[in-house]
């Protein structure tokens, strides 16, 4: 039998109202949009976040901070943080990569504040670092060598004197004779800058000296000196070293550049003749003291120094030869001179290969009160 009743005819209790499908989408609706604001919420705290690790605000106390030689951008971002310069290092490197920026030179900068910009960071970075704070040490011309260890450890009181003198003794120039250990004229008069950080390190000082005269030396030719020099002195030819001696003497000797060419060939005439080369200057320091003036006493001082008692170069050089008088030494003026005296209050010489001139000469700078 089939059932007609219809829905109208049902009772009022048995029937059921069925929610429409649009309320399911409603709440969906309802749920995403809530999903959507707190992705929003929390990109902008995150925004947020990035921004003030980026741009804290308020620079503060100014520092100093130095860069180690190979740091990486990575390793100076964990420096910066833990200096309270920047916030976070890890956004900092992301950072300076999404710039462009690194890498970074080592060593000091300067003008850096805690808590600043990452793009003040990056520029400060870029700048470079500040030029390297030095002192300066001028080593003159004609200087003895315990003169210029005395002045090392004046200039540099950080420096050791035994630790100095273990440098002056193991350092080695190339021009320096096989076996010795004295570095007497080798090391070159000029000006020397060390380094904040390095006033300690004598064997660095030693070693800049010698290499710059090996430098100036290979300039000029002291390594051809032999060949250069041929046949002017007589039947034994000059080492670069001997020549080097000749510069010291020439150095200690003269007092205007034009006489050095001019004393180097007296030299070089009076080794060609087997004389003494009667330079008092070898006889000073063979004393070894700064004299103005010798009696008859100290010229007889026996010393294989002693250029009025022995023939031939002293042992080893007698101060620190400049590049004028190296020069000289290799490059002698042309001229049959023996003689040379002093004849004017500027220190000028004068020349000549006669003798009893020579003693003329002599008196009359002893009458300008010049000896």
């Amino acid at each position: 039998m089939t059932d007609t009743t219809t829905r109208d005819e049902l009772p009022d209790e048995e029937y059921v109202e069925l929610p429409p499908e649009a309320g399911r989408v409603q709440k969906v609706l309802f749920v995403l949009g809530g999903l959507v604001v707190f992705v929003g919420l929390m990109a902008a705290l995150g925004g947020w976040w990035l921004y003030k690790q980026v741009d804290p605000g308020s620079p503060g106390q100014e520092l100093t901070i130095t860069v180690p030689p190979g740091s990486t951008t990575s390793q100076i971002g964990t420096l910066l943080e833990k200096k309270g310069v920047i916030t976070n290092a890890t956004v900092f490197q992301y950072y300076a990569k999404f710039k462009g920026a690194g890498p970074f030179k080592a060593g000091n900068y300067d003008g850096l504040r805690q808590h600043s910009s990452m793009g003040a960071v990056i520029d400060r970075l870029e700048a470079g670092p500040m030029p390297p704070k030095y002192t300066e040490m001028a080593v003159p011309e004609g200087l003895w060598l315990e003169d210029i260890r005395a002045l090392v450890l004046k200039t540099f009181p950080q420096m050791d004197p035994g630790r100095l003198d273990t440098a002056l003794k193991s350092v080695r120039s190339k021009y320096q004779p096989q076996g010795s250990d004295n570095l007497e004229g080798l090391l070159f008069p000029a000006v020397y800058r060390v380094q904040e950080g390095d006033e300690g390190d004598e064997q660095k000082l030693v070693q800049q000296m010698v290499t710059k005269f090996d430098q100036v030396g290979d300039e000029i030719g002291l390594d051809k000196a032999t060949e250069k020099l041929k046949g002017q002195t007589g039947k034994t030819d000059l080492t670069p070293y001997q020549v080097v001696t000749v510069a010291s003497m020439i150095e200690a000797e003269a007092k205007l550049p034009e006489d050095k060419p001019k004393i180097a060939r007296v030299i070089y005439n009076r080794l060609a003749e087997d004389m003494q080369l009667g330079i008092d200057a070898t006889v000073i320091y063979a004393l070894g003291e700064h004299l103005q003036s010798l009696t008859s006493t100290q010229l007889k001082v026996d010393s294989p120094y002693n250029t009025r008692q022995k023939k031939g170069l002293p042992p080893t050089p007698i101060g620190s030869p400049g590049k004028a008088s190296l020069e000289a030494a290799l490059n002698p003026a042309e001229g049959d001179w023996l003689y040379y005296v002093l004849a004017d209050e500027n220190g000028g010489h004068y020349f000549t290969a006669d003798y009893n001139d020579f003693l003329r000469a002599q008196r009359e700078a002893q009458k300008k009160g010049l000896l």
